[in-house]
């Protein structure tokens, strides 16, 4: 029985071996992720890039404006629905950190910390949140994946009293503008 071991593990060091030792294997993987990665002032810039109007696929009730303020050291998503302002997300800047703070509706405020995503997305994670009343929920994560087509799929999980609720997905398309 152990002679069998021994010429099992041998005859799979040898199918394996060759897969695992040569760049080919690893190279392709490598430069791939390097190149997908954003440092936080190039997620910062990114989203700089957004400024305008976005409409909304999943929703006609609702637009997304990111526009510059602060001049240009923070931006603002503006969701705007018929009746109104609905709640707003302001990005910036701190060090070398990307922090998003929403303003919910419900009333409270989470900060989130960007960390480098998957496959270029921007993705911000809960960090603490100010004015949580009783029974709110809150955003806890929050991430942006780029479409090749030009569009942009925001995604979000809240956490409430159940806890982490399912993701929420948007996809954003730019408004062309009135020039």
């Amino acid at each position: 029985m152990t002679r069998l071991k021994s010429l099992v593990i041998l005859a799979l060091a040898a199918i394996f071996t060759p897969l695992f030792s040569t760049p080919f294997f690893f190279t392709p993987i490598v430069a791939q992720e390097d190149a997908a990665t954003l440092t936080p002032a190039e997620q910062f810039e990114l989203i700089r890039s957004w400024e305008g109007r976005w409409k909304v696929a999943e929703t006609s009730a609702l637009e997304i404006v990111f526009e510059s303020t602060a001049r240009g050291s923070s931006m603002i998503e503006r969701w705007e629905t018929q009746s109104g302002l609905h709640s707003i997300t302001v990005y910036h800047m701190d060090g070398d950190v990307l922090l998003a703070t929403h303003y919910c509706p419900q009333g409270n405020q989470p900060r989130l910390e960007s960390h480098l995503g998957e496959s270029g997305e921007i993705r911000f994670e809960f960090r603490d949140v100010t004015d949580l009343g009783d029974g709110e929920s809150h955003t806890h994560d929050l991430w942006f994946t780029p479409g090749t087509d030009g569009t942009i799929r925001r995604s979000e999980i809240y956490l409430g009293d159940e806890g982490l609720q399912e993701p929420g997905h948007y996809t954003l398309s730019r408004v062309a503008s009135a020039d």
